[in-house]
């Protein structure tokens, strides 16, 4: 199961409803129930996140170098909180260079990459990163859902040597990071809002094409159905036809019968005349 949803996870996201049903519909018809029920409720990826997911099949080597300085920064700045400052710098450069392989991914793939697209991707790269439950969905590309920003205190702009710290939920008791904090949960808002809007208008999408699908097989239906009765027509008419011409041949064949038998009775009037001429005389 989980090779076929890897390979699902690679398909770009244009394509993906199409191969999600087509594999559901296998696995059904294999027997694999169960599985083809699962399969037919993954839901499609945003094009960011499908970008997100290619970097741990085309750049996995970045991704571990990632996860591992993450790691590295997160445990240094424990003894020495000095040491924070430079690692957030390696961070930064490394959370790039993943964001900028993933924009080239989707730029590759027909996509237009706007700065809020980058950031989600990059949100969700260093959410996934510092996050043991997702860490290894991010190395293999498995993740299903975009992340909001962890908030690491040094990437929203504190000041150098201070601890650097995981702030899940969005919240902090820092007065100054307070409108940053509402910031992001009014953009993290209205991104829930957007991505409900593009999953139910792709789930109209869906039912129309599958609408459009089942007419399209109506129309073949009904036009195979007229060949086969213009197909049936054709025939009785060459058959009806056929049998008219020998009706016809018939008749001229009764009326020579017809002639040469009153050809043939005259001939026998005509001899017995002769026969009584001779008798008399």
């Amino acid at each position: 199961m989980t090779r076929v949803i890897d390979e699902l996870y690679a398909v770009p996201p244009k394509e993906f409803s199409s191969a999600r049903n087509a594999t559901a519909a296998s696995l059904k018809a294999a027997g694999h129930v169960k599985e083809a029920q699962a399969v037919r409720q993954l839901g499609k990826p945003s094009p960011s996140l499908w970008a997100t997911n290619q970097l741990g099949r085309q750049d996995p080597e970045g991704v571990a170098r990632f996860v591992d300085v993450v790691n590295r920064v997160r445990r240094s700045q424990l003894h020495d909180p000095r040491t924070a400052a430079e690692g957030m710098k390696t961070i930064r450069a490394e959370l790039q260079a993943l964001t900028n392989r993933a924009a080239d991914v989707l730029t590759k793939a027909g996509y237009r990459i706007s700065p809020a697209t980058s950031a989600r991707i990059s949100n969700t790269v260093l959410a996934a990163a510092v996050d043991a439950g997702l860490v290894d969905d991010l190395r293999y590309g498995r993740l299903t859902a975009e992340l909001a920003a962890p908030g690491f205190e040094v990437l929203a702009g504190a000041g150098a040597g201070r601890p650097l710290q995981l702030l899940r939920g969005g919240k902090t008791s820092d007065p100054q990071r307070e409108p940053t904090e509402a910031k992001r949960e009014h953009a993290d808002t209205k991104w829930d809002q957007t991505e409900t809007k593009r999953q139910q208008a792709e789930a109209r999408r869906e039912q129309a094409e599958a609408r459009h699908a089942q007419e399209r097989a109506e129309r073949e239906r009904l036009a195979q159905e007229v060949e086969a009765l213009r197909r049936d027509a054709a025939q009785r008419k060459a058959a009806a036809e056929q049998a008219a011409q020998e009706v016809r041949e018939l008749e001229r064949h009764l009326a020579e019968a017809r002639r040469k038998l009153r050809a043939a009775e005259r001939e026998a009037t005509a001899a017995a005349a002769r026969a009584r001429r001779r008798t008399d005389s």
